[in-house]
C-alpha cells in the first residue's frame, strides 16, 4: 500500500516533469514545486494542479516526500535547508551517481533513480523504465518501492556501489553514444554530406542489441582488424582535424583490445 499521499519537488527540469506528472496520474497529490526558474515551476505546476515557489523560505516540509530532482552539486545545499527546519522530513534524490551521504543529521532518506534520459517535449513509456532504489531505512526502502512500483514495472533494490557503477556504464551508453551521433553530425555537415544518409544505420544499430548482445553485434574495420581502411582513415583524419582522429584511434584501440588483443601497438 502507497504510503506517499502528498509529495512535493525540488526542481521543475526533465525528471522532475516527467515523475511530477506520472505520480499526479497515478492518484498523489503534489503539493509543491520548487524551482529557481519561477516560469518552469509555473509551467508544471499548472499541468498537475500544484504551487509553485521561487523561493526556499516558503517552502513546506509537512508533506509524505520530498523529491530532488536537481543538478547534483545542488542537491547536499538545498537539502540542508530542509534538514535545518525538520529534521524529521522524508527525502529522495534523483541521481545516479551521488550517494545517501548528501543527506547529512537526516532520518527518512533514499535514492529514487530513474534510468533513462528525460526531455520534457518527449513523450516516454515510464512504465518501462527501471527504478534503482536505495535506503539504508529498511522501512523507508520498502516504501520507496512501493511508490514507484505506482509507475514502473521495473523496479529494483540497489546499494549506493552498485548505482554508482551502472550509472558510469549508462554514460556510456546514452551519454557517449549520442556525442558520437553528434560528431557524425558535424563531420557530415563539414563536407556538404547529408546526415540523414546515417539514420537506417543508426536505427539498425540500435535495434539490433534488442536481440543480439552488443559484444557479438560489433562489426567494422576494428573488429576485422583491417588495417588497411584503419590506417587510411586515420591519414584523412590526421591531416584534418586532430581531434577527431584521437578519438577515432582510441575506439579503434578499445575495439581491438576487445576482440583482438595486441593486434595494434
Amino acid at each position: 500500500m502507497n504510503s506517499f499521499k502528498k509529495i512535493s519537488f525540488i526542481g521543475s527540469g526533465n525528471v522532475a516533469t516527467h515523475l511530477a506528472k506520472s505520480f499526479f496520474e497515478a492518484g498523489i497529490s503534489i503539493q509543491q514545486i520548487y524551482s529557481l526558474s519561477c516560469i518552469n515551476a509555473e509551467q508544471l505546476s499548472n499541468q498537475i494542479n500544484a504551487e509553485y515557489i521561487c523561493d526556499m523560505e516558503e517552502f513546506n516540509s509537512n508533506v509524505d516526500l520530498i523529491i530532488f530532482a536537481v543538478k547534483d552539486e545542488v542537491i547536499k545545499q538545498l537539502s540542508q535547508l530542509i534538514i535545518k527546519k525538520d529534521q524529521d522530513a522524508r527525502m529522495v534524490h534523483t541521481s545516479g551517481s551521488v550517494g545517501l551521504d548528501v543527506f547529512e543529521n537526516a532520518i527518512h532518506t533514499g535514492i529514487l533513480y530513474p534510468l533513462q534520459s528525460f526531455s520534457k517535449t518527449k513523450a516516454i513509456d515510464i512504465s518501462e523504465v527501471p527504478f534503482l532504489i536505495t535506503s539504508q531505512n529498511e522501512e523507508f526502502k520498502k516504501e520507496l518501492v512501493q511508490l514507484a512500483k505506482l509507475i514502473s514495472k521495473k523496479v529494483y533494490e540497489y546499494s549506493d556501489e552498485q548505482r554508482k557503477h551502472l550509472h558510469i556504464a549508462a554514460v556510456f551508453v546514452n551519454n557517449f553514444s549520442n556525442h558520437l551521433f553528434a560528431i557524425a553530425q558535424d563531420y557530415c555537415e563539414k563536407h556538404q554530406l547529408d546526415y540523414q544518409l546515417l539514420m537506417p544505420l543508426i536505427h539498425e544499430t540500435i535495434h539490433k542489441i534488442d536481440t543480439i548482445l552488443p559484444k557479438d553485434a560489433q562489426t567494422g574495420p576494428a573488429k576485422r582488424n583491417d588495417t588497411e581502411i584503419i590506417e587510411k582513415h586515420l591519414h584523412l583524419l590526421k591531416e584534418e582535424d586532430e581531434h577527431l582522429y584521437r578519438i577515432y584511434s582510441l575506439l579503434t584501440d578499445s575495439i581491438l583490445k576487445m576482440y583482438k588483443p595486441g593486434a595494434r601497438s
